[in-house]
């Protein structure tokens, strides 16, 4: 008996996990687009290297004080089309996916509706992609291209991010997860804000960082500064180091990437507005793919008459029952 209820919980856990992969690979089939002549061309990527003495960074809403260094340096790379992978990407194995997902949102410039329905939307589509328990949304970008801050003012669209980077560290993500925490994080489940202790249990156990990046132009496919992910299995770890974010009252850090021919591009061509593209930045799990670096890049296939980015970037943090 005691042998049973050991096994019970394993096996469990085991049919999860393969009903999840199932899961993953049919919607990834169902968004596969059909034959292309080229499956990968040359672009080029804004990497950085680190100062010798600065650290690497910038202000966002205060001064800059001069002690620290924002440069790129671009280098070519194969740019891969994700679409014609023989085995389509999921979290677990490559830390990104494509996911066949139509939102009820008509207008992405509505606070209130993105609040109140895409945010439920996307807690519902990271439980599906990453086999979740309970998804925290904290936060949500529009960024188009023509506008040049990189951070958005109230009720303002920011500019894509032409950088290669990950938007968490080792230390930093548990530090955002506490500074969240102390914020309040709301529970769906017991329909109130969780106590401290509540907060500090769910940290405790796996959790993951991850993103939903969607086009919000219902009109056009995605056709100029689309967004590139990098297989993380392609990444030494030795070539991360930090870049951190200054605000008036916090310091946020997040990972930029050395330059690498060994590093793997993908991009999804003609993203639809019906589509996410859902990828990791961090997972509590070290034997999962942890860092999905990513940037906006310009696709040599753009055009004068290619239409502008329009699209939205919503962050969660996903929990999970098994442990990190």
């Amino acid at each position: 008996m005691g042998l049973q209820r050991w096994l019970l919980p394993f096996f469990a856990l085991l049919l999860r996990s393969c009903a999840l992969g199932l899961r993953q690979r049919a919607r990834a089939l169902a968004v596969r687009g059909g034959a292309r002549s080229e499956t990968s061309h040359t672009a080029h990527l804004n990497y950085q290297e680190p100062h010798p003495t600065l650290a690497t960074g910038r202000y966002i809403d205060r001064e800059d004080e001069g002690d620290v260094v924002d440069t790129v340096s671009p280098q070519p790379v194969e740019m891969r089309d994700a679409r014609q992978l023989d085995e389509p990407a999921t979290l677990e194995r490559m830390g990104f996916c494509l996911e066949k997902h139509p939102t009820a949102v008509r207008d992405f410039r509505d606070d209130k509706a993105v609040g109140e329905i895409y945010y439920e939307e996307v807690r519902e589509l990271v439980k599906q992609t990453s086999g979740a328990s309970r998804v925290f949304v904290f936060d949500s970008t529009i960024r188009e291209t023509g506008v040049k801050n990189l951070n958005a003012a109230a009720g303002g669209a920011a500019a894509p991010v032409p950088r290669v980077h990950c938007d968490y560290t080792h230390e930093g993500a548990p530090r955002r997860l506490r500074q969240l925490g102390e914020r309040g994080i709301f529970s769906h489940l017991k329909k109130r804000q969780m106590t401290t202790e509540e907060v500090d249990a769910l940290a405790a156990g796996r959790y993951a960082f991850i993103n939903v990046w969607r086009s919000i132009d219902k009109e056009n496919a995605v056709a100029r500064s689309p967004l590139a992910v990098c297989d993380e299995a392609s990444v030494d770890p030795d070539e991360k180091f930090k870049y951190e974010l200054r605000f008036p009252d916090r310091t946020g850090e997040t990972y930029s990437l050395r330059h690498s021919e060994k590093h793997k591009w993908y991009w999804y061509p003609a993203m639809s507005h019906d589509e996410c593209l859902v990828f990791k930045c961090f997972d509590k799990r070290k034997d999962s793919t942890r860092f999905t670096f990513h940037t906006a890049f310009d696709d040599p296939s753009t055009t004068e008459a290619s239409p502008p980015r329009q699209s939205i970037e919503v962050r969660t943090i996903a929990f999970f029952d098994d442990q990190g």
